[in-house]
C-alpha cells in the first residue's frame, strides 16, 4: 500500500516538474547561460563513467571483504560503498539537467523545431528522473550492492539523453547552417 501510495505521489510529481518544465518554467539564468547564442558555445558534460559505478558497486569486492572480515566490517564498507554510488548518482543527475537544460535553451532559438524527437528525448528524461529517485530510496533501504541492476538502468538511459540530444542538436544546427553542438562527454 506504502509503495504504491508513494508510487503515485513520485508520479505526480514528476509529470508536474515535466509541465512546468515544457511550458518554460524551467527557464532560468543558467539557461541563459547556456544557450548556444551565436552558435558557437558547447556544452561539455563532465558525466562519471559508467565503469565507475560498476567498480564501485562490482560484487567480488563485498565478497572478499564477506570472507575475510567481521560482520561490522561488511556493514562499514556497504556504508562507504553507498555513500560513493550516491555521490555518482547525484553527479549524472546534476550534468544530465545541464544537459536538458541547455537542449532547451538550444531549441527555442531554433525554428527547425520538430516536436516527435522532442517528445522522445523528453520520455527519457521523465524515465531517467524515475529511475533515479527510485535507485536513490533504494540505496538507502536496500544494500547498495543489491541495486546494481537498477543502477546499469540509469546509466543506460543517460546515454540514450545524450544520444538522442546530440542527433537532435546536430541536426537543428545543420538545418540552421551553424556547426554541431558537442554534448556528450564521459559516459
Amino acid at each position: 500500500m506504502i509503495i504504491g501510495l508513494l508510487s503515485v505521489v513520485i508520479g505526480v510529481l514528476l509529470l508536474g516538474f515535466l509541465f512546468h518544465w515544457a511550458i518554460g518554467g524551467g527557464s532560468s539564468a543558467v539557461d541563459e547561460e547556456l544557450s548556444p547564442i551565436g552558435g558557437s558555445q558547447a556544452l561539455h558534460l563532465d558525466l562519471p563513467s559508467a565503469e565507475l559505478i560498476e567498480r564501485i558497486l562490482d560484487p567480488r569486492d563485498l565478497d572478499f571483504v564477506s570472507k575475510e572480515s567481521t560482520r561490522e566490517t561488511v556493514r562499514l564498507f556497504e556504508r562507504e560503498r553507498r555513500a560513493l554510488a550516491i555521490s555518482w548518482l547525484q553527479q549524472t543527475r546534476r550534468q544530465v539537467v545541464r544537459l536538458m537544460r541547455y537542449h532547451v535553451g538550444a531549441v527555442r532559438q531554433n525554428a527547425n523545431f520538430r516536436p516527435a524527437p522532442e517528445i522522445k528525448l523528453a520520455l527519457h528524461y521523465v524515465r531517467f528522473l524515475i529511475a533515479y529517485e527510485l535507485v536513490r530510496a533504494l540505496f538507502y533501504a536496500q544494500s547498495p550492492f543489491q541495486v546494481r541492476p537498477l543502477v546499469a538502468y540509469v546509466t543506460l538511459v543517460t546515454e540514450r539523453i545524450c544520444g538522442v540530444s546530440d542527433k537532435l542538436l546536430g541536426e537543428l544546427s545543420a538545418a540552421a547552417g551553424a556547426p554541431p553542438h558537442g554534448t556528450s562527454g564521459g559516459s
